[in-house]
C-alpha cells in the first residue's frame, strides 16, 4: 500500500517543485517499466546519488502526472526489487528497503527511489555485466555514458586502499641519478627542526626514505625501489617525467595580479622552466611562500612566544597540500594553482572519492 502520510507528500512535492536537477530523476511509466531508469539508477550511484520518481513525465520544463494506478505502482515496485537483486541487470544493488516509496498525488500513484550515492569500493555501478559502455554518471540534468578511461579509472580508485596508485614501484630508478639532494635534505631539516628528538632525524638518506615510503619493498615478490609517490617528491624533473615514471608530469603556478589588461595571461608563474627541480616538494614550497605574501601577519602572542601565521594561513596551506596529495596520478589533467586578486583556485585532475 502507498505510504499517504505528511511526511511522504511533503517530500514529494518538493520534489516536484524543485524539477529535475543532478539529483532529481522523472520518469514516465505510462508504456511500462523505463529501461532509461537503470541508466539513472547508475549515474546516481557513480555521482552524488539522488532520486528517481517513476509516474511523472517532465515536458517543456512542466510535471505532468501518468495517472497510475496503485496496483501499477505495485507492480512496478516489486519490478524495481527483482530487477536491483539481479547482477546480470544491475552489479550492486544500493537503496534499502526504506529508500524506496509509493505514495499518492490526487488521483495517481507514483513510486520514489532514493539511490544512494556508490562508495569508492563498489565503483563502478553499471548496467549488464560489461562496465565499458554500460557505465553512467549524472551531469547537470541528464545521464551521460562513461568513456573507458573514467571507468578504468573508477576500477582504479576502488583499488585505492589496497594499491595505492602512488605506491607503484618504478624500476630502473637510482638513488644518485635519480633523487634531488637538495630536496631531500631541505625536507630532512625542516623535520629536525621542527622534532630534533624524532627517531628518523639521525639515519641514513636511504632508510629515512624507506621509512617515508618512497621506497618501498614487496614482500611477495622481493621487488624493490623506489615508489611513483617518492620520485613524485623528491626526485629531479627529468626522472619523473621519464616514461617509466609520469611522462604526462607537469605543475603550474598562475598569477594574475593588478592588472586590467587582457593581454596579459598572468604577472607571474611558476612551472617546470628549467631553472629548478620541479618536483612536488619543491612546488609546495614556492607556491606556498608566494600565496601567503598578501596575508597579514598580525602581532600575537602564545605562552610567551611570537605567532606568526593565522587561520588564513593554515587554510592556504591545507588547501594547497590537498591539492597536490589527492591528485589522481593516471587521471589526464594537470595540478594548477590560480591566483588573482579576487581568489585562490586549486585544481587537480580525478574524482572525489567522498561526495
Amino acid at each position: 500500500m502507498a505510504e499517504n502520510t505528511t511526511d511522504i507528500y511533503s517530500r514529494v512535492k518538493a520534489l516536484i517543485d524543485e524539477g529535475e536537477t543532478s539529483e532529481i530523476e522523472f520518469k514516465s511509466a505510462n508504456g511500462g517499466f523505463p529501461g532509461s531508469f537503470w541508466e539513472s539508477y547508475s549515474a546516481f550511484a557513480n555521482t552524488n546519488g539522488g532520486a528517481i520518481v517513476l509516474g511523472v513525465a517532465e515536458k517543456n520544463g512542466r510535471l505532468f502526472f501518468d495517472g497510475l494506478t496503485e496496483e501499477t505502482a505495485i507492480r512496478y515496485k516489486k519490478n524495481f526489487w527483482d530487477c536491483a537483486h539481479n547482477r546480470g541487470k544491475i552489479n550492486a544493488c544500493l537503496p534499502r528497503e526504506s529508500d524506496v516509496k509509493m505514495a499518492q498525488i490526487d488521483n495517481s500513484y507514483i513510486l520514489i527511489c532514493y539511490i544512494p550515492r556508490a562508495s569508492y569500493e563498489i565503483r563502478p555501478v553499471y548496467i549488464g555485466s560489461n562496465p565499458f559502455g554500460n557505465t553512467y554518471r549524472r551531469n547537470h540534468e541528464g545521464d551521460y555514458r562513461c568513456t573507458d578511461a573514467e571507468v578504468r579509472r573508477m576500477f582504479a580508485d576502488a583499488e585505492h586502499d589496497r594499491h595505492p596508485q602512488d605506491g607503484r614501484i618504478l624500476v630502473g630508478f637510482d638513488f644518485d641519478r635519480d633523487i634531488d639532494i637538495e630536496s631531500l635534505h631541505q625536507y630532512r631539516q625542516t623535520l629536525a627542526s621542527l622534532q630534533p628528538t624524532h627517531p628518523w632525524v639521525g639515519i641514513s638518506d636511504m632508510d629515512f626514505l624507506k621509512k617515508l615510503g618512497a621506497y618501498a619493498t614487496e614482500y611477495e615478490t622481493g621487488k624493490e625501489g623506489f615508489t611513483l609517490a617518492g620520485i613524485l617528491m623528491f626526485g629531479k624533473y627529468d626522472s619523473i617525467t621519464n616514461n617509466s615514471g609520469d611522462p604526462m608530469y607537469f605543475v603550474d603556478y598562475r598569477e594574475t595580479l593588478a592588472t586590467d589588461n587582457p593581454d596579459i595571461r598572468w604577472t607571474h608563474r611558476i612551472y617546470p622552466d628549467g631553472l629548478w627541480e620541479a618536483n612536488l616538494y619543491q612546488f609546495y614550497i614556492r607556491v606556498y611562500n608566494r600565496l601567503i605574501q598578501s596575508l597579514p601577519r598580525p602581532f600575537m602572542m602564545k605562552d610567551g612566544i611570537r605567532q606568526e601565521e593565522t587561520p588564513a594561513h593554515d587554510a592556504v596551506r591545507e588547501a594547497l597540500i590537498n591539492c597536490i596529495i589527492h591528485n589522481d596520478v593516471n587521471a589526464m589533467g594537470h595540478i594548477v594553482v590560480e591566483r588573482t586578486d579576487q581568489h585562490l583556485i586549486f585544481r587537480n585532475p580525478g574524482m572525489m572519492l567522498v561526495s
